[in-house]
């Protein structure tokens, strides 16, 4: 199963369509099924002579005699026909590709009978291998089909009934359990560069330092000093250093402006503390943290974003995290990857941690379906937020950090969902650098009873509206500006979102808890979360 909402960058960044293309059966494994469907049910209902109608518009480039044709603006996939001896070309942009993609990111799953695709009322299902291959077991024929792309397994099902059919878009008219392929492609998060970011061209001109960028947009910074301001929290420009060269090619400019979509949203992987160049400071976290940030990101298919409350030792230089506030967010139209901070939820959160004698010492947000190295513009809210906390630049200033979690990619090794913790390096001008961060566990054997209530207001918070009462008893209104995870679907490895939520929280426990007080405290969470959510 999938999210089945739009990640709208995605679209951008995903360019690619609809491959079109012939192939020549080969080798293993295969099966079709032929059930007829119920029209109302079934978008194939115009069948395949409408779909003649519907392609005919497009330009297509001929792949071969009687083989099938390429879309000029998809993935450009010339497929000879048998017996020639050219080999395929594929670029980028190949359809496998983006089923592989889709693969890792958990929008389908491999197995027998997952896609399937209707013609003629008849339903014919095919199996989905790991490496996204598509294997249809054809009535009649000892070796199973292979194809490379959903379009040419589609293709091969729509030519049992119309032979001279040269081309079709199987994104459209391949499903996986009721959803089109097309409609789950949409849904793939940026993709990551995994060692050399790519430079950002910078402008000429240096850019003011004058307070936090919320987390989509540098306009809204005035708002969020006005709400820091009127919360106590000391906000002060910075006076920008003078810009010189770059003197390391794998830094990103976090301070351009030009190529804001795709340039922003590129994930840079985090440099290491090593050798000679230590930690300058040693963090420290407790159970209570991670149960709450883990829990919030687990409950929004879009992004989520809070503040990190504690205190400092100068003379160790220790910062201890000992607590996280979930924060409102904006709505906006790309908030799967990417979140606004609601301005408005900041004074609370200030006054929550001065009666406890604490302070903001970082913030945290997540990455829903993919992985927590922190994207450009993630390090230019660090930068801005360091640069706001800094008492003066003293010794005694406390650090500020941040905190990616990922509750949902497919590529965590266990349930517990990944977390990165990290903070921004500047060396004499406007490049940053990300560093991650090492987090002790503080050693609690306790988890404190707030924690209870805090995560039961965040199930009432991002409950779907749809299964709300109005007199239900919340300890929260519902939160009309962010879309729930549909929890009880799957996940992965015959593990629901739900399922794999207790596991991860259930990780966050203190060590010394045994096995009952550990089941006791995660099911009373689950048990209000399920009644909340009608589960």
């Amino acid at each position: 199963a999938a999210m089945d909402e739009d990640l709208a960058l995605a679209m951008a960044l995903q360019a690619q369509e609809e491959e079109f293309a012939g192939h020549d059966a080969r080798a293993d494994g295969f099966r079709i099924r032929a059930a007829y469907a119920d029209s109302n049910d079934d978008d194939d209902d115009g069948d395949q002579d409408d779909d003649d109608k519907r392609g005919g518009g497009k330009k297509r480039a001929r792949a071969g005699a009687g083989d099938a044709k390429g879309d000029a603006k998809g993935d450009q996939e010339a497929v000879p026909s048998s017996g020639a001896s050219e080999k395929k070309r594929r670029g980028p942009k190949d359809g496998k590709l983006i089923l592989k993609r889709m693969l890792e990111h958990g929008l389908v799953t491999p197995g027998e009978n997952a896609l399937s695709t209707v013609h003629n009322k008849k339903e014919t299902l095919a199996d989905l291998k790991e490496d996204g291959t598509v294997v249809w077991r054809k009535d009649g024929e000892e070796k199973p089909l292979e194809f490379n792309t959903v379009t040419e397994f589609r293709l091969a099902v729509v030519r049992l009934v119309n032979p001279e059919r040269k081309n079709d878009n199987g994104w459209d008219w391949v499903r996986f359990g009721d959803v089109k392929l097309n409609d789950l492609k949409k849904q793939l998060p940026p993709e990551e560069v995994p060692e050399k970011p790519v430079k950002v061209p910078r402008e000429k001109k240096v850019a003011k330092a004058t307070g936090p960028s919320t987390p989509k947009k540098r306009k809204k910074k005035d708002a969020d000093d006005v709400a820091f301001k009127a919360a106590g929290v000391r906000v002060d420009a910075v006076i920008p250093r003078e810009k010189r060269a770059s003197r390391n090619a794998t830094k990103v400019n976090v301070f351009d402006n030009e190529g804001e979509r795709q340039g922003d949203l590129q994930m840079v992987p985090c440099e290491q503390y090593r050798g000679s160049r230590q930690q300058p400071f040693k963090v420290t976290t407790t159970a209570a943290v991670e149960l709450v940030i883990d829990f919030h990101s687990h409950l929004c298919k879009d992004e989520i974003i809070g503040f990190l409350g504690g205190s400092f030792d100068a003379e160790t230089k220790t910062l201890r995290v000992t607590r996280a506030l979930p924060a409102r967010q904006l709505k906006q139209d790309h908030a799967g990857v990417e979140v606004e901070l609601d301005p408005e939820s900041v004074p609370d959160i200030v006054e929550t941690l001065t009666a406890n004698d604490e302070r903001i010492v970082g913030w945290y947000h997540s990455h829903p379906v993919f992985a927590t190295h922190p994207s450009v513009r993630d390090i230019e809210n660090q930068v801005n937020y360091q640069m706001m906390f800094d008492d003066g630049g003293s010794s005694m200033s406390a650090p500020f950090v941040g905190a990616i979690v990922g509750p949902y990619d497919m590529r965590n090794e266990t349930a517990s969902s990944d977390v990165r913790w990290f903070h921004a390096v500047t060396r004499g001008d406007y490049d940053a650098e990300p560093y991650e961060l090492k987090v002790d566990k503080a050693g609690c054997v306790d988890v404190p009873g707030h924690v209870v209530s805090e995560l039961k207001v965040l199930a009432d918070r991002f409950r779907s509206s749809e299964k709300s009462d109005a007199n239900d008893n919340a300890l929260a209104p519902i939160d009309t500006n962010v879309t729930p995870v549909a929890l009880t679907e799957h996940w992965r490895d015959g593990a629901t979102r739900l399922q794999k939520l207790e596991q991860s929280i259930t990780s966050r426990l203190p060590a010394a808890w045994d096995e009952n007080a550990r089941g006791a405290y995660v099911g009373g969470v689950v048990k209000y979360l399920r009644k909340s959510w009608k589960l």
